[in-house]
């Protein structure tokens, strides 16, 4: 963990570039080398202006250093417009060309190093493909079906493999593990594509901490998923939003609880879902409402402390009701750290810069408190600390 005078001395040297009236026009035409996203007249301040950007965590287009949306989010990273960055299949052609695009984005020169992410569990979701030439990894269910007295050292072993290429590659951040509870096996975004590793937390819990411990010893973060369990859902968040309601259950709380326990919760993903007890109005998913996020931090809940990401804020469960500028204040609000936008539809080179954007006003207006972004930077820092000084901690 970050000591405090070491957060202070990050945040005293924070310095923006500012924006110019012709910001509007770089939005547009995607230009590289854009203004930075807020006004040196507005209500915020160079510090909070900082800090807002690291709670942004964005896709782009682009394979290569020199393609126009590389380039503008590396300029985004390198201003402090946001944070971090996920990868997806359309920024992955090979080896070579992969590890070759991280160093750049990587190398950008920034007050924090970025979070470089990836969704990689092995099965059906892997974006380093083995047809790309990368190591294929099995699925969550075939790990998890082995019962035998080794099956978590079998576990580990396969995910030290995953963590130590993803490593070699460059990611500092694997979206995963998956911990949600297969209480649906007909659930078409969990069950059916082979994502969770059983039916029951005594199952799940031991398979996910051997996720993380592999990812810990090759200096990996993880992000446990999707909170409060996606297991027992009827529908793809993806599409629209799932009702668990009459189908959650409290143990798929478990594999957070015991993951906690052991100290090896680096961060948790919010599912876009709706269910009363973690949902503060009817029909309201938990990834904007305060009352998942207390779940997660109370004394008499989980207690967790560490980095509360959401889910791709452009998935159809948010996209249907939410604008992304809104769903991005609403989520900040609520208690998330970090808000992830896919941008994989839209390709937008600016689109950090604009939610950078939205959040900035939301302060300036009322609707967002500086304390709230303030907390939300210290927990982004303390996991960055941890990664730069290799102190991710194993249970074993």
């Amino acid at each position: 963990m970050a000591p405090a005078l070491l957060a202070v001395a990050i945040l005293t040297v924070c310095i923006l570039a500012p924006r110019v009236a012709a910001a509007d026009r770089h939005y547009a035409t995607g230009e590289t080398g854009s203004p930075h996203a807020v006004a040196v007249d507005d209500c915020t301040s160079e510090r909070l202006n900082k800090m807002i950007g690291q709670t942004i965590m964005m896709g782009f287009p682009g394979r290569q250093t020199g393609d126009l949306g590389v380039e503008a989010v590396s300029a985004q990273l390198r201003d402090g417009t946001i944070g971090g960055v996920v990868l997806f299949p359309k920024n992955i052609a090979d080896k070579a060309q992969l590890k070759a695009l991280i160093d750049g984005l990587r190398g950008t020169r920034s007050d924090l190093p970025p979070f470089v992410a990836v969704d990689q569990e092995g099965g059906a979701v892997q974006r380093l493909r083995a047809r790309k030439g990368f190591e294929w990894f099995p699925s969550a269910k075939l790990v998890g079906g082995n019962l035998g007295l080794d099956a978590q050292d079998v576990a580990e072993e396969i995910y030290r493999q995953m963590a130590v290429e993803l490593a070699g590659l460059g990611f500092n951040m694997n979206l995963g593990p998956v911990v949600d509870v297969n209480t649906n096996p007909d659930n078409p975004v969990i069950g059916a594509r082979g994502r969770s590793f059983g039916d029951s937390a005594d199952i799940v819990s031991p398979m996910a901490a051997a996720f993380v411990n592999a990812h810990h010893a090759a200096n990996v973060a993880t992000v446990a998923k999707h909170f409060p369990g996606h297991g027992s859902s009827s529908v793809d968040s993806h599409r629209t939003l799932p009702d668990v309601s009459q189908t959650w259950r409290d143990e798929e709380l478990d594999p957070y609880r015991r993951l906690e326990l052991q100290g090896l919760l680096d961060a948790v993903m919010m599912g876009h879902l709706y269910h009363p007890r973690f949902s503060d109005l009817e029909g309201l998913p938990a990834s904007l409402s305060a009352k998942a996020v207390a779940a997660l931090r109370s004394a008499d809940g989980l207690g967790f402390e560490g980095v509360i990401v959401s889910d791709d804020m452009e998935m159809g469960a948010i996209r249907e009701r939410f604008t992304p500028e809104e769903a991005a204040v609403r989520a900040l609000k609520a208690g998330t750290d970090i808000v992830v936008f896919s941008n994989i539809k839209r390709d937008d080179r600016q689109f950090g810069r604009r939610i950078h954007r939205a959040i900035s006003d939301a302060v300036c207006d009322g609707r967002l408190s500086e304390k709230r972004i303030e907390d939300a930077y210290l927990r982004i820092v303390r996991l960055k600390d941890q990664l730069k000084t290799d102190t991710l901690p194993r249970a074993w």
